[in-house]
């Protein structure tokens, strides 16, 4: 089936992003479909792509099965490294924490607290008592805005631990209320990677209506 072999590709696509961005540190800015190949690669081809890696990692075979399941999936290729993104540890940390406690744990104080680490706010709104208030209650309507928890009861989404839905319109709309307001300072990581993830979530829930982006976030 093309749509969920393609719906595999994209979603490879948001996974490498994630890697980039969180682990690595080090993030192709522009994966828009121009950019994206999907491969359909033959048991040489990875035959030669083992015989490629270092020996540590020969080390390591997958079994006979494994194999064929690996010569059957899509692969995907990147163009275009005109635009790369450097994201220094620290942020990366920052990142991981802030979704924590906005999707799962839903502590906006703990995320307010957390701009100044992203380097995304001036000092002069983190250290004012009266902003940062106005920023939680700001940060507090986007989380109800933007996330949809299915499984929670009316007006209670902290009686659920499933991964909820992101509107990522709702999101953008959101974020773009909050930059002006509190003096947001994006850098450029931070703009091009969230362009990257807008975009593959466009093409993969033109695939599927059902995609949810948080699910693919999930283990980082």
């Amino acid at each position: 089936d093309d749509v969920a072999e393609s719906l595999e590709v994209i979603k490879r696509g948001i996974d490498c992003t994630l890697q980039q961005l969180l682990v690595d540190g080090v993030l192709h800015a522009d994966p828009h479909a121009g950019n994206l190949l999907k491969i359909t690669t033959t048991p040489n081809d990875n035959k030669q792509r083992q015989q490629n890696q270092p020996r540590w990692r020969r080390r390591r075979r997958l079994s006979k099965r494994k194999l064929e399941v690996e010569n059957q999936r899509p692969q995907l290729g990147y163009l275009d490294f005109g635009i790369l993104s450097t994201i220094p540890s620290q942020v990366r940390d920052g990142l991981v924490c802030a979704v924590v406690q906005l999707v799962f744990a839903r502590d906006v104080e703990k995320v307010a607290s957390l701009f100044g680490e992203l380097q995304l706010l001036p000092p002069e709104v983190l250290n004012d008592p009266q902003e940062r208030k106005a920023l939680t209650e700001s940060l507090q309507i986007t989380l109800d805005e933007s996330l949809y928890y299915p499984n929670s009861t009316a007006g209670d989404s902290s009686s659920t631990t499933a991964i909820p839905v992101l509107k990522f319109d709702k999101l953008l709309e959101a974020l773009t209320r909050l930059v002006p307001r509190f003096q947001f300072q994006l850098p450029p990581y931070f703009i091009n990677n969230a362009r990257a993830l807008s975009t593959l979530e466009g093409i993969a829930r033109s695939l599927d209506p059902e995609f949810n982006v948080l699910t693919v976030m999930y283990p980082y």
